[in-house]
């Protein structure tokens, strides 16, 4: 089994289920962290930050979105 075959652990995928479930992540994110996680683990706090700033742009641009169509007339 290779590093990348490996699942991650079970702690930190139950972290990013939650990520997900408050919709902190989506699963295009969550993905990416699976898929980094053993070949960056010894700076995993890094992916999470980064994963974390990439969702709260998405975050925000959807809100933006929303809002935008419930002003128009």
């Amino acid at each position: 089994m290779t590093k990348s075959d490996r699942p991650i652990p079970a702690k930190i995928e139950q972290r990013l289920m939650e990520l997900l479930k408050m919709k902190e992540f989506d699963m295009q994110e969550v993905n990416w962290c699976r898929t980094t996680y053993w070949a960056r683990r010894g700076d995993w706090h890094a992916i999470l930050v980064a994963c974390h700033d990439t969702a709260l742009v998405r975050i925000a641009t959807e809100a933006a979105a929303a809002r935008a169509v419930e002003v128009r007339p």
